[in-house]
């Protein structure tokens, strides 16, 4: 359901990094150097060297913090990335006298934050005002300075989904686009309840403000101590109007999942950023020193937050690859995925397509395969949104017209999310669909300790245990 421009970042980087696991961890930290960088630039006019020293320091903590799952390359890092690259051109813009060209870059790289996921746009949202805020701030007022300004940055934001949309129709895809990026998308965003949503962002919030209070509590001191001297008072509605629209960001569809906070953590950086610039200025006024005081104090709230990275290297150090997984993600088949996708790849032809009856695409990009169908995730399917049959009979059309050498169904709850209310017609047919023309090959039965695999005869007989996690391969058969 996110625009395609994610699809498009992700391209770039396993082009440069290689299609491996690896590469995409390269990929991640080139895209949170890149932010860091630009958050220090942008922070430094405003918060002095010390105070955009502290709020690079505090991202690059923040950002790699397993409560937002920061260690994995979600499209969230990428909206940051292109945000941050586009309210520091629109404050550049506002030093400069290549103010127009600046603005047109501004929104350029503020539409390609919206093209990485729909909640760029509240960054884009945040680029307006405040153009109009300056605006209004001038004097005399110009409607035509307005409207030139606004325009230009309007040109830039709106540029990169005109080129999709064009690309799309174009490719002929453009109702498969409308129905994922607008339809399903806006049926997705409907689901939770203001309750609900009020209890999954207490969930979500509370983990990541523990393993980190020391910079939390600095942001918190900077929105207040920002406003006690003059310069602070002209800084704070920039810091505090960033602040507002980046939560804004992690709010539509009210189900505030850990990764959704990364949109967060620029303007809590350079909060935090703003407490060591406001007590400079206040130390100025008692001792001769203020630098080595707000160096100081930039070292020990440095210091105190290291622990968390800290804490975290000694586990990776300390774990396997795999048992990292477990820690983060419970009993999700991520290192099953790995083994299967290789067994995949031995026995399959580059051109073979494989069906994932689950949520696991990463399966397929193991594998070096092309799914059997569009459907790679299941959630839509099982949700209580009026698309979810119509998506289940084109999954079920799609694989049929495939006919995949291998399926691999995946009898993980957490892969389906099944409800109560859920359509049950895919259960109904993927039953016969398997019995009908495959045979098991391969079993992954997942335990809180360990993993039993079974393989050939082994798997063939296997019946799997009502509740158990499994994935299961099955080999299509050979035609009599």
């Amino acid at each position: 359901m996110k625009f395609p421009g994610i699809y498009y970042a992700y391209s770039v980087i396993l082009a440069v990094f290689g299609q491996t696991i690896t590469g995409v961890h390269l990929g991640l930290l080139a895209v949170n150097l890149i932010s860091t960088v630009i958050l220090y630039l942008l922070a430094r006019p405003l918060l002095g060297a010390a105070g955009a020293a502290m709020a690079g320091a505090a991202f690059i903590i923040m950002s790699a913090d397993t409560s937002v799952l920061g260690l994995f390359a979600h499209a969230t890092h990428f909206v940051v990335m292109f945000a941050l690259a586009g309210i520091w051109l629109l404050q550049e813009s506002s030093r400069s006298k290549r103010r127009m060209p600046l603005l047109w870059g501004s929104g350029l790289c503020l539409g390609l934050a919206l093209l990485m996921k729909q909640s760029g746009a509240f960054f884009a949202l945040f680029g307006f005002l405040w153009v109009l805020y300056g605006a209004l701030r001038r004097r005399p007022f110009s409607w035509k300075r307005l409207l030139l300004e606004s325009g230009s940055l309007a040109g830039g934001t709106v540029l990169p989904y005109a080129v999709v949309v064009a690309l799309m129709a174009y490719q002929g895809v453009f109702d498969r686009f409308w129905f994922w990026t607008v339809d399903y998308a806006r049926a997705y965003a409907s689901e939770v309840d203001l309750k609900t949503g009020i209890q999954l962002f207490e969930s979500g919030i509370i983990p990541i403000l523990e393993n980190n209070p020391v910079i939390w509590l600095m942001g918190f001191a900077g929105m207040i101590g920002i406003w006690f001297t003059e310069s602070g008072r002209k800084a704070a509605p920039f810091l505090l109007g960033f602040f507002l629209f980046s939560f804004l960001a992690v709010c539509p569809g009210l189900f505030f999942r850990q990764h959704y906070f990364v949109q967060l953590l620029p303007a809590a950086a350079l909060c935090a950023g703003a407490a060591v610039w406001a007590l400079e200025k206040a130390a100025a006024k008692y001792t001769a020193k203020p630098k080595a005081v707000q160096f100081a104090i930039l070292a020990a709230a440095v210091g105190f937050s290291l622990t968390g990275p800290f804490s975290t290297g000694r586990i990776l150090a300390a774990s396997t690859p795999d048992q990292f997984s477990r820690s983060v993600y419970g009993a999700n088949p991520f290192p099953e995925s790995v083994k299967i996708a290789e067994y995949l790849r031995k026995n399959t032809k580059p051109e073979d397509r494989i069906a994932v009856m689950g949520s696991e695409p990463e399966i397929c990009f193991y594998a070096h395969r092309r799914p059997a169908t569009e459907h790679i995730y299941m959630y839509g399917l099982m949700e209580p949104q009026p698309f979810a049959l119509r998506m289940q009979e084109e999954m079920i059309a799609q694989v049929e017209r495939s006919e995949p050498p291998f399926l691999v169904l995946v009898s993980v709850s957490t892969s389906w999310l099944q409800r109560y209310g859920s359509e049950k017609k895919m259960f109904t047919w993927l039953s016969g669909y398997i019995h009908n023309y495959y045979q098991q090959v391969m079993v992954a039965c997942i335990y809180s300790d360990h993993t039993l695999w079974l393989m050939d005869k082994d798997a063939e007989y296997f019946t799997p245990r009502l509740g158990s996690s499994q994935l299961i391969v099955f080999k299509r058969k050979t035609a009599r």
